[in-house]
């Protein structure tokens, strides 16, 4: 079942498990039902979980559900306005050139067939821009090989964003054989570490750090 960080009426904090979808599906329970269930066993009946923002079925970490549709409606509107922030941790394979600090700004495309974003050269029909900032953080061998936390901060929410955007460098994350990684693990190696949303007045923020 999933973590339960913070309720409230009109939302829901809650930590995504490994391989658990970000929606229902037809043949799956994702993570409205898992929740519906998980506030069944404390005694509170919920008819409704509205999906604000999506984690990819193989990224875990904190993430936020509406409960009434006034939470989905002021919710949405956050991410439509940027002041909805999403902090992410990935454990990459780092080339020498990469900067220890940065920005990466893309034009991507993604494949629904082959399920895979690509980076154009240029703009071009379907390819959206994607834009992250990121800081390289602790580093510490695994298997062998060096390994770096690199702090992430989306501008943008494009699939596979983060994943293809290292790849891309030559710095694939940790366990991502469909971008490029040669080290083996359940799958890319990315964390939900921090939330932070703007909410009647306050803002609200939440941290919880990865495990890798």
């Amino acid at each position: 079942m999933p973590e339960i960080i913070e309720l409230t009426r009109d939302w829901i904090v809650a930590v995504k498990p490994w391989g658990v979808l970000p929606e229902d599906a037809a043949e799956e329970a994702g993570m409205p039902a898992l929740l519906k269930d998980e506030l069944k066993t404390r005694g509170i009946l919920c008819d409704q979980v509205f999906t604000v923002h999506r984690l990819d079925r193989t990224t875990e970490g904190l993430t936020v559900y509406a409960l009434t549709k006034k939470g989905a409606a002021l919710l949405s509107r956050s991410v439509a306005e940027g002041t909805f922030r999403k902090t992410y941790a990935a454990f990459v394979t780092t080339d020498p050139g990469l900067p220890e600090e940065g920005e990466m700004r893309d034009w991507l495309w993604f494949d629904r067939r082959r399920d895979k974003a690509f980076v154009a050269s240029s703009p071009r029909p379907g390819a959206k821009e994607a834009v992250l900032r990121y800081r390289l953080e602790r580093e510490f061998l695994w298997r062998e090989k060096t390994v770096t936390e690199a702090r992430v901060e989306l501008e943008t929410g494009r699939t596979h964003q983060i994943r293809v955007q290292f790849a891309s460098r030559r710095s694939p994350l940790v366990g991502d054989g469909k971008y490029g990684s040669r080290l083996n693990r359940k799958g890319p190696s990315l964390f939900s570490v921090a939330l932070e949303f703007p909410w009647e007045g306050k803002i609200c923020r939440f941290t919880r750090p990865a495990e890798f």
